[in-house]
């Protein structure tokens, strides 16, 4: 077929990708009916529109929106629209960007709510996550029209979160790019829907620390594990033990129901992990005890019912603070919730347990992630290191 032809939806339709081994990555076709309509074709089979211009000498062009979400006469319209104001002596994306359809734009919240949003619904299992860093971070650029946002604001969200003030101590680093990157994410949809560039994309993640890599050893573990059963609020120590002993994700153990024990099989069923499969916790006497210490509440479905027993808990910071500190743990900054999942990880494989056991117990797609924990505390690293020191010299002397 010609890469030139009337747009008709039975041929839109039938277009194949682009060729993984083409060097472009997407492939243009040319509508003949309304000069200027481009249609292109991604590696994954996207679609999208692009109108193509010359505007003083320059060429230039405007996104219209991905096919089938724009359909061809509604492209068509745009690229009509366009023309006339070629025709007018105005530059159709300036125009747009900067001039007399400025009311068209909506706010960053209101695009965020009624566009980003919805659709972060059907692809994301986190888009909640989405929804509650927006609000709680982006309250500064929420009703500014969203062609006006610039690389500085965003900026300044960046520096308000890592700088700390009296009213609140400096955000993760984590925490930072994660907001970050949801509003580059959002930028990139802006960018296609409305042609507004993406500024979000001009500021840079910042470096992590990679404090996430800490640790508890054995000994921590256990003092965490006591200080927790301690702790007076029984539901919280209660759960941040079992995040320690079990391994689960925080939020995959937080939003368990009663109905998801096996009391006879002694097993936690998680019906949807953060890779989309079933999981099976296998309890012991250690973990059944504990959660049978639990209180239970006739109108809360959660095994962690949180203050007012109607949800469950709300992720437990403060009071891993205070656990810590009562448990001694050295550098206690260096480890957080999700630290317990970590240690588990590494403990297990540096006392000899197959890594493939802990994929499975982890509930790991990928090998590769589990091989991630494969790391041995600066102890066990003098051990070996001994141990090859002796093998070496127990060789040359025989």
């Amino acid at each position: 077929m010609s890469n030139q032809f009337k747009f008709t939806s039975t041929k839109l339709k039938s277009l194949p990708p682009t060729p993984h081994s083409s060097r472009s990555t997407e492939t243009e076709y040319s509508d003949t009916e309304v000069p200027g309509l481009k249609l292109l074709v991604g590696k994954t089979g996207s679609k999208r529109f692009l109108f193509r211009y010359t505007y003083n000498k320059t060429k230039r062009s405007i996104s219209l929106g991905r096919y089938p979400d724009v359909s061809i006469s509604a492209a068509r319209e745009q690229v009509r629209a366009h023309r006339q104001s070629l025709n007018e002596g105005y530059d159709p994306r300036e125009k747009r960007l900067t001039g007399a359809n400025k009311g068209a734009f909506p706010t960053i919240q209101q695009f965020f709510y009624d566009t980003y949003l919805p659709l972060a619904k059907k692809k994301k299992r986190t888009w909640n996550d989405d929804e509650a860093r927006f609000r709680l971070h982006c309250s500064s650029i929420a009703d500014l029209p969203y062609n006006e946002l610039t690389a500085r604001h965003v900026l300044a969200i960046q520096m308000e979160m890592s700088t700390p003030t009296d009213s609140h101590e400096a955000y993760a680093t984590a925490t930072c790019n994660r907001v970050i990157a949801m509003l580059k994410t959002v930028g990139k949809l802006a960018e296609q829907l409305m042609d507004i560039p993406n500024v979000a994309t001009k500021v840079s993640l910042l470096p992590c620390n990679n404090l996430r890599q800490r640790y508890c050893t054995l000994d921590e573990t256990q003092r965490i594990i006591n200080a927790a059963l301690a702790y007076p609020n029984k539901v919280v120590g209660s759960f941040i033990a079992l995040l320690f002993l079990t391994g689960c994700r925080l939020d995959e153990l937080r939003v368990r129901q009663w109905t998801d024990i096996d009391w006879e099989l002694q097993e936690l069923f998680i019906e949807r992990t953060k890779n989309g499969s079933p999981h099976k916790v296998y309890l012991n006497e250690t973990m059944i005890d504990i959660l049978l210490s639990l209180p239970r509440y006739p109108q809360c479905p959660y095994i962690f019912a949180g203050r007012y027993h109607e949800g469950p808990i709300s992720r437990p910071k403060v009071a891993f603070d205070y656990i810590k500190k009562s448990a001694f743990i050295e550098r206690p900054d260096e480890v957080v919730l999700h630290s317990a999942r970590h240690s588990l990880a590494t403990n297990l494989i540096a006392n000899g347990t197959d890594v493939t056991q802990v994929q499975r117990l982890l509930n790991h797609k990928s090998l590769q992630t589990t091989q991630r924990y494969v790391k041995l505390d600066e102890a066990a690293q003098r051990r070996s290191t001994q141990k090859l020191t002796d093998l070496i010299f127990q060789s040359n002397v025989s």
